[in-house]
């Protein structure tokens, strides 16, 4: 057989194991004098369940011609998907999102940035830009936009920010996170929080702490919480987004913190009034995740794959 031949075969193999309905999902083995020397089992991330899935989903958007891959994405994702989020959202989260409210992208960052160079969060004021002299008489009314984070945040976030010409603060953490009083004297007219910035297993009761920092955004129109729950674990204290009463709350979340680093499919939440000035910008753009990958995740979201991983890994 030709060296060609034989590529091809090994393709065709490779393909064939791919979408190997049969394959096994089972865990793998600990092993016995691993765990005795640890002091407990070890916890074994289960991929092979989230590839195998996603295989058979591709397989079936591929194969079935059922789906018209040729035609345009809708700007903000495909409006099956965004509605399979929201059930998702609210499945596991409490959320109570519309499809209309949801912004499908690809990569947390790219759908980070064009939040923070929208109006409302850039121009906290909402001062017009009518010129030196319209700008001199407000200039006691103008408010910088200034975003607050907590210790430790990696420099990659805060870049973020800075692009956007943002100011970044550092606030300091204590036993609940966030310290509420370092944020009172920050000056900042955005939060940016994960859920580790109010831990679960704080020494006092971290929902105290949450609610606090709900009551800040809530005082001052131009304030909002970006709320990034960049964890897999589904914690017994909800989202800020969940209590967001006032519609103060930016939500984001991605497959990639979900499921693996190599799906770059993200989304965001957005308030009313911020969700407006988003389409407004970007009505006219492609939506950056491809089609092909929105039609398998809403198959992968459908199909309760999403939520039977999220399960298992809070059983290990």
């Amino acid at each position: 057989m030709s060296t060609e031949n034989e590529n091809d075969a090994k393709l065709i193999t490779s393909v064939e194991e791919l979408f190997d309905q049969n394959k096994d999902l089972a865990m793998p083995a600990v092993d016995a004098e691993e765990e005795e020397s640890s002091g407990q089992p070890e916890i074994v991330p289960n991929a092979e369940y989230f590839e195998r899935y996603l295989a058979e989903c591709y397989n079936e958007v591929l194969l079935s011609g059922s789906y018209e891959l040729n035609q345009r994405s809708h700007p903000f994702g495909d409006r099956q998907l965004r509605q399979e989020l929201a059930d998702f959202l609210f499945r596991f989260h409490s959320i109570s999102a519309e499809p209309d409210q949801i912004i499908v992208g690809s990569g947390i960052e790219g759908l980070m940035f064009n939040i923070l160079n929208l109006p409302s969060v850039i121009n906290p004021s909402g001062l017009k830009n009518d010129g030196l002299l319209s700008r001199a008489e407000h200039f006691q009314e103008y408010i910088r936009p200034r975003a607050a984070v907590s210790e430790g945040t990696s420099d990659a976030t805060k870049k973020l920010f800075t692009d956007a010409h943002i100011q970044v603060k550092e606030v300091a953490v204590d036993d609940q996170g966030i310290s509420f009083n370092s944020l009172l004297t920050s000056g900042t007219t955005l939060l940016y929080v994960t859920p580790f910035d109010v831990p679960e297993y704080s020494l006092e009761d971290p929902a105290e702490r949450q609610q606090e920092l709900l009551d800040w955004v809530n005082e001052a129109s131009y304030r909002y919480i970006i709320e990034y729950d960049a964890s897999p674990e589904v914690s017994t204290l909800p989202t800020f987004k969940s209590k967001d009463k006032n519609d103060k709350v930016i939500y984001l979340n991605s497959f990639s913190s979900l499921l693996c680093k190599g799906i770059t499919a993200s989304w965001t939440v957005l308030p009313k009034k911020v969700c407006e000035e988003y389409k407004a910008r970007f009505e006219k753009f492609n939506c950056q995740l491809s089609y092909l990958e929105q039609l398998v995740l809403t198959l992968f979201l459908k199909k309760r794959h999403l939520d039977n991983y999220l399960e298992s890994i809070q059983q290990q």
